[in-house]
């Protein structure tokens, strides 16, 4: 496990989950020192996965900074009394802070009448960085159909997962002196269904486009494609990668054994342990506009709050 934990820093454990008959098993995440919210929702998936196939799940943490940050984002909330973990949850309880205004904390949701609330507070976030009135009704439409994707087409116990962040961090590579560092808003939706190759073969014109799962996401990322054919479905993901693209972000969408992000006018793809789902990563940066000299400099990646 490395330092970072992000969907791709569980792909061994996502790998073992599928060998898990019953027995014990422990999650070693004592290494890792900071958490984003795509491995939060990644973990949250993987845990979904493995507690029923499982006898007793264990996870082991070491230092402060990450049992507090997964208590202040509601990890423990929601799996603290399903799996068995070497924190003090209560002391970390009772030194809990408020939101700053950055973050939406782990959320589980299994309807599209709780979607608003969601994407309403992503609005928030997204405001409180200085996103523009157009920006945030782009982004939030568009995301408000994805988490709608992973109910409809999640079909499972747990429904949908998401978890989002704002930054303050450097955009891109070192900083000279008197540049400021940039920001960035990190969302990440997980849901626990069929994926996105089953949904989309279920409609028989992609037929030829879901050969494969890495196929099948490169498409689903087309401006129109959805597995239920309707006018009007289908733009969510395309849209959302044009506007990650033009703040310089980009979206990564998995699903099976299959992982494809687009930065903008370049896609990647790869084969990687199964996922049991869907789940998508948005990363929307955003650079200064102008920077003040003298300006102490920060650490990367620091989270605002």
């Amino acid at each position: 496990m490395s330092g970072v934990l992000t969907l791709g820093s569980l792909d061994p454990a996502f790998e073992a989950a599928g060998r898990v008959d019953g027995e014990m098993v422990v999650l070693d995440l004592k290494s890792v020192e900071f958490v984003e919210p795509a491995g939060l929702c990644g973990l949250a998936a993987l845990l979904e996965f493995v507690i029923p196939r499982s006898s007793l799940v264990g996870v082991r943490l070491s230092g402060h900074d990450v049992p507090a940050y997964l208590e202040r984002m509601d990890f423990f909330r929601i799996f603290g009394h399903r799996v068995e973990t070497n924190v003090d949850v209560a002391a970390l309880e009772e030194r809990r802070r408020g939101n700053p205004g950055t973050l939406q904390e782990l959320i589980r949701f299994h309807s599209e009448e709780e979607i608003p609330g969601i994407i309403n507070r992503i609005s928030e976030i997204l405001e409180n960085k200085d996103y523009r009135l157009r920006e945030r009704a782009a982004i939030c439409a568009t995301l408000s159909e994805i988490c709608a994707n992973a109910v409809e087409h999640g079909h499972s116990p747990f429904g949908a997962y998401a978890a989002v962040q704002a930054y303050q961090h450097v955009v891109s590579g070192g900083r000279t002196r008197g540049e400021r560092a940039g920001e960035e808003v990190i969302i990440a939706i997980a849901d626990g269904g069929v994926g996105v190759r089953e949904t989309l073969s279920r409609n028989p014109k992609y037929a030829e486009h879901t050969q494969t799962d890495n196929d099948a996401l490169r498409h689903a990322l087309k401006m129109g494609v959805s597995g239920t054919g309707e006018v009007g479905r289908g733009g969510g993901l395309a849209v959302v990668a044009q506007i990650s693209a033009r703040a310089s972000g980009s979206l990564s969408l998995r699903s099976g054994s299959g992982r494809v992000t687009s930065y903008g006018d370049r896609t990647n793809s790869r084969n990687v342990p199964p996922f049991p789902g869907a789940f998508v990563r948005v990363s929307l940066p955003r650079k200064p506009a102008s920077s003040s000299a003298g300006q102490p400099v920060g650490k990367s990646r620091k989270a605002d709050g």
